[in-house]
C-alpha cells in the first residue's frame, strides 16, 4: 500500500495508479450534507486538453491508455467548511476527516482480506 499527497492530479499520477489494483482518490468537498461521500470512479471517455484540470476519471483514462491497467478506483470526498487561505482544518472538517479515514481503514481491511496474502 502506498499513499501520495498532491495539490492537484497530474499526468504522473496515471503511472502511480498503474501499479495498484485498488486506487482511492481523496478530496475536500463543498456541497456535501454528510461528513463524507464514497463513490466508484471509472475511466472517462476523453482526457482534457489542459492538464491542470485532470480529475480522477482522466487519470484513470491515461492509466488505461498508456499502461494498459484499469485499477478499481473510488473517490472519498470529505466535507469541508472553511475555504479561505490559512493553516489547518476547522474542528468540523477534522471530525469529518476522522470519520472518513475510519471508513477507509475498514474498506482497505476488507479489500486486503478478500485478496488474501501476497505470494
Amino acid at each position: 500500500m502506498t499513499c501520495q499527497a498532491d495539490y492537484q492530479l497530474n499526468l504522473e499520477d496515471a503511472l502511480a495508479c498503474s501499479g495498484h489494483d485498488i486506487v482511492v482518490f481523496i478530496d475536500a468537498a463543498r456541497n456535501l450534507r454528510r461528513p463524507y461521500a464514497w463513490k466508484r470512479v471509472r475511466a472517462g471517455a476523453a482526457v482534457p486538453a489542459m492538464t491542470h484540470s485532470l480529475g480522477p476519471e482522466a487519470v484513470l483514462t491515461i492509466c488505461a491508455q498508456l499502461y494498459g491497467r484499469n485499477p478499481e478506483a473510488h473517490l472519498l470526498a470529505v466535507r469541508g467548511y472553511d475555504w479561505e487561505l490559512g493553516e489547518g482544518l476547522s474542528s468540523q472538517a477534522s471530525a469529518n476527516l476522522e470519520a472518513a479515514l475510519e471508513f477507509l481503514a475498514g474498506f482497505l481491511a476488507r479489500a486486503a482480506k478478500m485478496k488474501g496474502p501476497r505470494p
